[in-house]
């Protein structure tokens, strides 16, 4: 992977990941935004890589 490259996940991928955090599309809007943006692609394979 080249250095500045951001990964890119499928929107399931980010998904299977934001629900082992608790994101549910039913969730309000303000509730799964959170996870959301908490959870970019880079944190979400970052976070995988170190076993999470």
């Amino acid at each position: 992977m080249i250095e500045n490259e951001i990964p890119t996940l499928t929107q399931e991928q980010r998904e299977a990941f934001w629900r082992r955090w608790g994101w549910s599309p039913d969730l309000p809007e303000t509730e799964r935004l959170a996870i959301e943006q908490k959870w970019d692609d880079l944190a979400i394979d970052l976070a995988e890589f170190h076993g999470f």
